[in-house]
């Protein structure tokens, strides 16, 4: 299906040696007006579809800046014409547009050209580096046309921007087993080793699937125990195994295989980070249970040394969490996520001034923008400064469209600040809005009923 150059008409591979020519001349808009009429007509030539998008790029800004001209959509029905269509019209001049390479990679699909829809999603993760949305839909895209080897790219870069993203981290481990099978020449070995190879196969996708119930993540566990046992410097069996005890809640035994993990792979960065959550993690759990305890026994007559004893221990996970979210932003301190975390640490220490730039900083990362806000928002409120937490609580809830947890929970907080700014009318608008959602939702019903009496 694909087209080469070679394969082109004389006219046609005319204006590519043109076009390509202008490229090494850097006389971009050329270019375009050369390779455009090229890619019209011979859709199928992607060595000249990915030069003139290349060339259009550079002409709408040196590679780097990028347009937002509108587009509603293709008026054309058949795939082929209205890929044309968007060529012509948008990404001419907009070649980063989101909707119109999102509708390119529908059209490519009905077309069954995976190869053009692939294309059509890397343009939009090229003019937005940190969407890592799509960067997931790219990486499934790949998985599905059986290109293990490019989705565990695009899954390690997904990591790189968010190392938190489990989703991803899963990915790559599955893409990465899969390419390793198809690199390795899958059934070209003996019947046992195929066998072998699908049993494994199978073990990746179950470990990868998501909604297991209890049964099959224990039985998994206890299939990983015993390959543990035969070799206990399988990494892959080791990380799978702190996988299950995690989802498992058995915090202190996934704990004790990601610390051992980290032993035999020091240098996995995604790896050192998920060891450095389930260790905050393990840290908060003990912090809990000794609270439970507190409250449960108020009569101890130790309880006054088991509370100065929590605080301790309380003061140090703050410092240590400070400690370590300084540390990442030191090694990476364009990275917005571990900025977040940064602020979270300080926010939590209640250290709501040194958090505030932190947070100011993590906004501009679109996948955490609205809980930085909301986070920024309750450090206002900490200092007392109400008119900045209502203004910043009131954004973050103006850009969430779905009414999900996270606009509930803004919603809420903007309520309280609003109440203690005597704004009563936002007050229960804010509260009327999480109503109409959600009747049970902590105490909202409450306090929009008793306004009426």
């Amino acid at each position: 299906m694909i087209v080469t150059a070679s394969e082109l008409q004389p006219k046609h591979q005319n204006l590519w040696k043109r076009g390509m020519l202008s490229i090494e001349q850097k006389n971009w808009e050329y270019a375009v007006s050369l390779l455009l009429p090229i890619v019209k007509e011979v859709p199928y030539f992607m060595e000249g579809r990915k030069a003139l998008r290349g060339a259009e790029g550079e002409a709408a800004g040196g590679g780097g800046k990028k347009f937002s001209f509108g587009f509603k959509g293709t008026s054309k029905k058949d795939p082929l014409e209205a890929i044309a269509e968007i060529e012509e019209n948008v990404l001419q001049k907009d070649p980063y547009n989101v909707a119109a390479n999102q509708q390119m990679y529908e059209m490519a699909m009905k077309l069954g050209f995976p190869d053009l829809a692939a294309f059509a999603l890397e343009t939009i993760c090229k003019g937005q580096p940190n969407n890592t949305k799509v960067m997931h839909t790219l990486a499934d895209h790949f998985m599905t046309h059986d290109e293990p080897g490019k989705a565990s790219k695009v899954y390690a870069d997904i990591l790189k921007i968010d190392p938190k993203d489990l989703n991803a981290s899963k990915g790559e481990k599955d893409a990465a087993a899969r390419n390793s099978i198809k690199t390795q020449g899958w059934g070209t070995g003996n019947i046992k080793d195929a066998q072998k190879d699908n049993k494994e196969s199978n073990l990746l996708e179950m470990l990868n699937k998501q909604g297991r119930t209890q049964e099959q993540t224990e039985s998994l566990l206890a299939h990983f125990i015993e390959e543990y046992n035969k070799d206990q410097t399988n990494i892959n069996n080791v990380k799978s195994m702190a996988q299950l005890y995690e989802e498992l809640d058995q915090t202190d035994n996934a704990l004790s295989f990601y610390e051992y993990a980290l032993t035999l792979n020091p240098g996995d960065v995604a790896l050192q980070r998920r060891t450095e959550l389930i260790r905050e993690k393990a840290q908060d759990v003990y912090i809990q249970q000794m609270a439970a305890h507190i409250e449960a026994y108020p009569d101890d007559p130790e309880i006054e040394l088991r509370r100065a004893e929590l605080a301790e221990v309380r003061k140090q996970r703050s410092q240590g969490a400070i400690s370590e979210s300084k540390a990442r932003v030191e090694r990476n301190p364009t990275d917005k996520a571990l900025r977040f975390d940064l602020g979270q640490a300080y926010f939590n220490a209640g250290l709501f001034t040194e958090a505030i730039p932190e947070l100011q900083q993590a906004k501009s990362n679109p996948n955490i923008r609205i809980k930085a806000i909301l986070m920024l928002g309750r450090c206002f409120e900490k200092k007392n400064m109400n008119d900045l937490a209502f203004s910043a609580l009131s954004e973050a809830a103006k850009e969430l469209v779905v009414m999900d947890n996270m606009k509930k929970e803004i919603l809420y907080e903007l309520a309280l600040v609003s109440e203690k700014m005597g704004k009563q009318e936002q007050y229960l608008d804010a509260l009327k809005e999480i109503y109409n959602a959600d009747y049970g939702y902590r105490d909202v019903a409450t306090r929009v009923e008793s306004s009426y009496t």
